[in-house]
Parts: C-alpha cells; sequence; structure tokens
C-alpha cells in the first residue's frame, strides 16, 4: 500500500473548526453542523459508510497515525492512500461477494477541532445550507422509524 497523503480541502465558506460543532447521524448520513446565523444551518452532509468522533484534541493532535501525513490542527482535510479504507476493505473480505472494488470509491475525511476530531469513510460529503426546522425533519424521521 502507498503511503498516505493528507491534504486540506477549501470549502466555500469559511469556518472556525474551533469549538462550536456536532454531529447528527442516522445509518446512511451523517450531519456535521458547524454554524448557525439565524434559522440557516451550516453543515456538512456525508452519505457515509463509517465513522469515529472524539479524540485526540489539538494538544495531542500528534499522537494521530497521520499526523506525520500532513494532518494539521483545525480545519477538514482528506486522505488518499487512506490506511482505515484499507482495513475496511481487508476485514469486509469474510464476505462471500466481496471484491477490493466495493471499496475503490471510497474517500476518507478528518474535520479538526480544538477539543475533537470527526473521521469518516464516506462515498461522498457536500457542504449545505439547511433551515433549521429541515434539521429538526431529519431528527424526527429517524426518531419515528424507532416506534
Amino acid at each position: 500500500m502507498n503511503q498516505p497523503v493528507v491534504r486540506e480541502v477549501t470549502l466555500k465558506k469559511e469556518y472556525s473548526f474551533q469549538y462550536e460543532n456536532f454531529v447528527l447521524s442516522s445509518q446512511h448520513e451523517l450531519y456535521l453542523v458547524l454554524a448557525k446565523d439565524g434559522s440557516s444551518v451550516s453543515a456538512l452532509k456525508f452519505r457515509f459508510s463509517t465513522f469515529k468522533y472524539g479524540s485526540p484534541n489539538d494538544e495531542a493532535r500528534g499522537s494521530h497515525p497521520l499526523a506525520k501525513f500532513g494532518l494539521g490542527l483545525y480545519g477538514l482535510y482528506q486522505v488518499e492512500n487512506s490506511p482505515w479504507i484499507h482495513e475496511l476493505m481487508v476485514a469486509n473480505r469474510i464476505h462471500p461477494r466481496h471484491q477490493d472494488l466495493m471499496f475503490a470509491d471510497r474517500k476518507h475525511f478528518i474535520a479538526c477541532f480544538k477539543d475533537v476530531m470527526l473521521e469518516v469513510v464516506c462515498r461522498e460529503f457536500e457542504e449545505i445550507e439547511i433551515e433549521e426546522r429541515a434539521l429538526l425533519a431529519v431528527l424526527q424521521a429517524e426518531l419515528l422509524c424507532l416506534e
């Protein structure tokens, strides 16, 4: 496997990538909520396979295995030649209909904040503006699935 390469992603808007963020996730979509202006919410929406949310914070970010490949302290990054995607692909080989090609369209993104980071393996993501009521409707629809 080739060495990972980590590159910062340029978004349409500038976000502080400091403290305020949260994740809203269903089984197929994940919203990383970054800002709110009135009733308009700015978010990154991922059609994801898996994610991790939590440590390391910025003070321990140097311990992350991708730090030496360009992972910065704050912002959104994409990992090429992702060891995590490779690990997921190898683990899936136990499935009788597995093909490595199934992982060819997977992308690995890392959003780095002061106290947490979000890592996502997904097929795609988009930067969106969504009305607060529409975001609440996403949550309500997921709650209905539990009934």
